[in-house]
């Protein structure tokens, strides 16, 4: 019985050290384990990519027509954190900077003083899954919260869309 018992301990140590070897032979854990990130270059070890998807092209240039028509402007891809940040001395500072730090939203209209009023998210397919709906309600939520007006479009109707943009943008009057 206790032969059978050290076979079996034997066995798993053999099988995690194997794990382990695995994992540190891969190029990049020899490369994380061997650089610190004050050592790596970036010559060579980058490419380019498209900064639009053909949907949001398409979207940009419908999106463009109507600002310039009626002298706003356009931004694409602007980082969460370039349009609100949480509030100074709240409980959990950092968590809630985290969690907008690396999202982005699809598109910002802003005034002739370049004041951010509006932003439009280009919903597709992927927006049917659940994570992604809870990103876009976290998102949308923080948005309202700072005051601003958020729409949301799976395709640009430009009639439609114009008429979105102009009643957001419009600032109530005082009575």
């Amino acid at each position: 019985m206790e032969w059978m018992l050290a076979i079996l301990a034997l066995v798993v140590i053999i099988l995690f050290n194997q794990r382990d070897q695995k994992s540190k032979t891969t190029p990049e854990a020899i490369t994380e384990s061997t650089e610190s990130t004050d050592t790596i270059s970036a010559t060579g070890n980058y490419q380019s990519k498209w900064l639009f998807s053909t949907n949001e092209k398409d979207a940009y240039q419908k999106i463009k027509t109507i600002t310039d028509k009626h002298g706003l402007h356009l931004f694409a891809k602007v980082r969460l954190y370039d349009l609100i940040e949480p509030k100074k001395g709240i409980p959990k500072y950092k968590t809630y900077l985290f969690k907008i730090q690396s999202k982005h939203v699809d598109f910002v209209i802003c005034d002739n003083k370049l004041v951010a009023t509006c932003v439009i998210e280009l919903d597709d397919n992927s927006h049917a899954n659940k994570k992604r709906q809870e990103r876009d309600n976290f998102v949308d939520d923080a948005l309202k919260t700072a005051g601003y007006k958020i729409i949301h479009i799976f395709a640009v109707k430009e009639e439609e869309l114009e008429s979105a943009i102009l009643n957001s943008i419009k600032t109530p009057t005082a009575t």
